[in-house]
């Protein structure tokens, strides 16, 4: 016979809406939030429509209560501002995609009041480039995070005193939680149920909605980041050596003879320019090739590592599971064109 009591109380959920968010990071999580509170009803009680039965109560706040326009021009509407929000347990900051930058300074007006609930014991959750908001706030000094693998190198320049763990694609540090990419926050969400709502409901939710909850890297989706904005003309003019012959047997003694440097002066040089060694640089140009022809070409590992530049097969797998997260046969299956 059912149960029809809720083994846990209804959980406040408040999600932040402003100017530029991703309209699919909030849209997706209402949805997701809503489908758990169908199933929570529909495990508990024969009423399936019964409100009292729900695991989430969402609220939609904006700064000053107005609706947004989110990404592709969604209008979104809130219940409150964050003068008059409710109470809740948990608060959700969207991604904001590939405008997080710019639109840090308009989200200012957040930070003190995002403080606060923190202060109230209120469990905080970025999902993708949310974290850059939730940094703001100071909410993740000295604690693990996560963000988008994309600005996994400004997020660390901004915040050297976040221990940023890009791979992950969820991190919970003292009810501060983080998730990776935008399909990540998936994964985030189904934690979240599991957290607040027990692992019975996140169990059945995965499997109802196809969601796979073993996964927990990013680093198969990663595309090695080089920086095009740096103004060393000397440097760029390595990079473009390298990558014209990153095939080649190159050694960065010889490499910084060539453009005239010293040895110790051109590393520090080319690892202040780009973030990288020339060596890892060398080896990053070779692993996006390898991963480029895995997913477009028949050729064996053996093959592609004479073609990127690489004489030992085995030392070539051995980096480059240690670098994407996955074999490369691995890779191959999961990105095959």
């Amino acid at each position: 016979m059912a149960n029809a009591t809720l083994e846990r109380p209804t959980t406040g959920v408040i999600i932040l809406l402003a100017e530029g968010c991703s309209s699919t990071s909030v849209t997706a999580t209402l949805e997701m939030l809503e489908s758990a509170n169908y199933l929570q009803r529909a495990r508990g009680v024969a009423d399936v429509e019964s409100e009292s039965a729900t695991a989430f109560k969402v609220s939609l706040v904006s700064i000053d209560g107005l609706p947004v326009t989110a990404s592709g021009g969604v209008t979104l509407t809130p219940t409150a501002s964050i003068d008059n929000a409710p109470a809740a347990a948990l608060v959700i900051v969207p991604g904001f995609l590939f405008r997080v930058l710019d639109l840090l300074p308009s989200l200012a007006g957040f930070i003190p009041w995002l403080r606060q609930r923190h202060a109230d014991g209120n469990t905080i959750a970025s999902l993708c480039t949310g974290a850059f908001l939730t940094a703001e706030a100071g909410l993740l000094d000295d604690r693990v995070a996560t963000t988008h693998w994309y600005y996994a190198d400004a997020f660390r320049q901004r915040y050297p005193r976040i221990n940023l763990q890009e791979h992950q694609t969820v991190t919970d540090d003292s009810g501060v939680l983080c998730s990776g990419g935008a399909t990540a926050s998936n994964d985030l969400l189904l934690y979240m149920l599991q957290k607040f709502a027990g692992k019975a409901l996140a169990r059945d939710f995965s499997r109802k909605l196809l969601i796979d909850s073993s996964r927990s890297d990013q680093s198969p989706y990663r595309v090695t980041t080089f920086n095009p904005r740096h103004e060393d003309d000397a440097i760029l003019r390595v990079e473009d050596c390298l990558e014209g012959h990153y095939k080649e047997v190159i050694h960065v003694q010889a490499l910084a003879e060539q453009f005239g440097f010293s040895l110790r002066h051109f590393i520090r040089r080319f690892k202040q320019a780009t973030r990288q060694s020339p060596s890892q640089y060398l080896q990053n140009l070779r692993l996006e090739d390898a991963k480029l022809r895995l997913e477009s070409s028949k050729m064996s590992f053996e093959q592609i590592t004479y073609q990127v530049g690489y004489e030992d097969p085995n030392s070539f797998r051995r980096l480059f599971r240690d670098r994407v997260g996955v074999s490369p046969s691995d890779y191959r299956r999961k990105f095959r064109r």
